[in-house]
């Protein structure tokens, strides 16, 4: 028997992050669920630059990689809550070494967050400090994506909130 999750879905533009900002605060307090963030793309630019939304958790086994970025939020567990932050995972398609990337692109890692996982295929993982605001989170995780992204996005952004 499988459970399905609930999920909600925002359109937002940067740098208004606060409808998000709020249902990330949810899933830390409840310390289950995620976001997937995803960038808008120009409909005109052809099916190979619209994200598919099969990203997440499968999109790490699979031989495809979409031209766009997208961003998945985690938070940590409620027994962990304390020690780590959320989990920022990046897929994209600028192949290894995004945050020697990013740096040159003006986006650092904030003081305090760690790299976990700089890879080719499977993106680039990192974990926030477990004080870090939910905002600083998705303009991080925003800012990062935009200069991951080889798709020409149209500044709008979709959260897929799946709810505890």
């Amino acid at each position: 028997m499988s459970t399905r999750r609930r999920s909600e879905t925002i359109e937002f533009t940067p740098p208004e992050l606060e409808p998000v900002a709020r249902y990330l605060r949810l899933l830390c307090d409840a310390g289950e669920g995620w976001i997937n963030l995803l960038p808008g793309v120009d409909a005109d630019a052809g099916p190979d630059l619209v994200p598919s939304g099969l990203f997440g958790l499968f999109g790490l086994f699979g031989n495809r990689q979409e031209p766009v970025s997208m961003g998945t939020l985690v938070p940590p567990r409620k027994d962990r809550q304390a020690a780590e932050g959320v989990t920022v995972g990046l897929l994209h398609p600028t192949g290894g070494r995004a945050v020697a990337r990013l740096a040159e692109a003006g986006v650092t890692l904030p003081p305090g967050w760690l790299v976990r996982q700089d890879h080719a295929r499977r993106g680039l993982v990192v974990r926030a400090r477990s004080d870090a605001p939910a905002d600083e989170i998705i303009g991080w995780s925003i800012r990062a994506g935009v200069a991951l992204c080889r798709g020409e996005m149209t500044g709008r952004w979709q959260a897929v909130v799946y709810l505890p």
